[in-house]
């Protein structure tokens, strides 16, 4: 059984890279390649959080850099290898919790192949939020070990790196000042519930690195933040017809999916096992023996799932988003993790549990395969990784590249020596002005007309430079483009 489990869970992690790491995913955008690009230009302390935002702290470039200098993979590559590894470990520590080898199959399948609405996991900071945070629950499970307890240096060691994880989950998330609070509030809930208050908790090493992460961690983000190009208030509530309105909107996706309106057949089909899964979990929830360990766990990710859904669904940001699947998707991985702990604790007859486990493999099977349905057959339409549709602009040579936000960035991260590419300037999206330096310091310029131009105009007036046209318009990399001059 341990051999085929490894293979499977080998087999679904090299099938997710294959698919949506940055080297393959077909629906790669401008947002991806940036963190691509914040490899190959990286700079401290400048590049503390993504280009021009202050929010999703830049872990996977600083990571990064060990592939990219030290062992000379392109940016593209470092960015892939990089991103997989966090979501490996965050796996492998969240599939400590379960006791069954078949759970930790269905919890791959969850994390690594995540249903088309929720594909951010493998894509942006949630994955990473929550490796960080379960690479941090494991290590202090770890941490309790009589080994370790009697070991004073691997305790401080052990603690050290719970810390350091834990203030870089909320630099790469603000949403993961959320999960450490509730993940510190439920340990000191039962630890008072097992142990009476006392002064000799005033020994306790955990209480002093809390207390030091605490200063360190608002110190350091508040530091990260204070140097970023734009402030932005993500933190303000809606008002109570705002709220409204967001519960509207919300109603009416569920609606759409569980009616097969959202052109998404897989995921409305999903949508029903997974309500037959919570049936069928209410019914057997007698049948669940938890021990303190477990409750702990589950009460955690319950109460994770409950509160960041919460707090989303007031948030005037999520509101003015139009209320995006995306921002769920802490809910879909806390929710779904705990729904694995309280089924890894069902005691019932082998029958019954046949019948779930089932319906479960059914389930996450629909859910994971939607989204290559999808993007196969609805958008973009093709498997095609999109960095190798950007790479036949190397056919220009060294060239630099105008354009609307979504087509500029991506054309550049496949190879950043040789295309330069930035947004126009009328965009609120130029997200570094040194790369649009470099863009009108080559010597051809190339102009991309898609999602921002009618027709190529005779001339453009850009960041202060006039451009003429210099022939005829072609296709290429799926883009139509006209090459452009400067007047000096």
């Amino acid at each position: 059984m341990k051999k085929i489990f490894y293979i499977a869970i080998g087999l679904i992690f090299l099938l997710s890279f294959r698919f949506y790491s940055s080297l393959f995913y077909p629906v790669l955008n401008s947002d991806n390649a940036v963190t691509i690009l914040m490899i190959h230009y990286f700079k401290l302390p400048q590049d503390l959080y993504f280009w021009g935002q202050d929010r999703m702290g830049s872990l996977i470039p600083l990571i990064g850099q060990i592939f990219f200098k030290i062992f000379n993979f392109s940016a593209l590559a470092s960015e892939s290898i990089t991103h997989y590894l966090i979501l490996l470990l965050g796996f492998l520590s969240f599939s400590s919790f379960l006791k069954s080898h078949y759970l930790k199959i269905i919890f791959a399948l969850v994390w690594f192949f995540p249903p088309m609405r929720l594909i951010d996991v493998t894509q942006f900071s949630f994955g990473i939020h929550y490796s960080l945070i379960a690479i941090s629950c494991y290590l202090f499970v770890y941490s309790k070990k009589e080994k370790i307890q009697n070991n004073l240096l691997l305790r401080h060691i052990i603690l050290s790196l719970i810390t350091i994880l834990l203030i870089a989950s909320i630099w790469v998330s603000d949403m993961a000042l959320v999960s450490v609070f509730l993940l510190l509030a439920v340990l000191v809930y039962f630890y008072l519930k097992t142990n009476k208050f006392s002064y000799s908790l005033l020994k306790k090493l955990e209480l002093y690195y809390t207390s030091v992460g605490f200063v360190i961690g608002y110190m350091f983000i508040h530091y990260a933040k204070s140097i970023s190009e734009k402030r932005q208030d993500y933190t303000t509530f809606s008002n109570i017809d705002t709220i409204k309105q967001t519960f509207v909107i919300f109603g009416n996706t569920i609606l759409d999916i569980l009616t097969f309106k959202a052109n998404e057949p897989f995921t409305s089909v999903y949508s029903y096992f997974v309500l037959c899964i919570f049936t069928l979990l209410i019914l057997q929830i007698k049948n669940i023996k938890l021990d303190n360990t477990a409750k702990k766990w589950i009460l955690f990710f319950l109460f994770d799932a409950a509160f960041l859904f919460g707090i989303i669904i007031v948030s005037n940001w999520t509101f003015l988003n139009d209320v995006p699947w995306r921002y769920f998707t802490c809910t879909y991985i806390s929710l779904s993790f705990a729904l694995l702990l309280l089924l890894d604790n069902l005691n019932i007859r082998s029958k019954h549990i046949k019948i779930i486990k089932t319906v479960l493999l059914i389930t996450v099977f629909i859910g994971g395969a939607g989204t290559l349905y999808n993007i196969k057959y609805i958008w973009p339409k093709t498997l095609t990784p999109r960095v190798e549709v950007a790479r036949e602009f190397e056919k220009l040579g060294q060239i630099g590249i105008i354009s609307e936000y979504w087509n500029s960035y991506i054309t550049s991260c496949p190879n950043p020596d040789m295309i330069k590419a930035t947004p126009h300037d009328s965009t609120w999206a130029v997200r570094n002005y040194e790369i649009v330096e470099e863009v009108f310091a080559q010597k051809n310029i190339y102009v991309i007309k898609d999602m921002w131009l009618q027709s190529f105009p005779d001339s453009l007036a850009e960041f202060g430079r006039i451009l003429i046209k210099d022939g005829n318009e072609f296709r290429i990399g799926d883009c139509d483009v006209c090459k452009y001059k400067k007047i000096k």
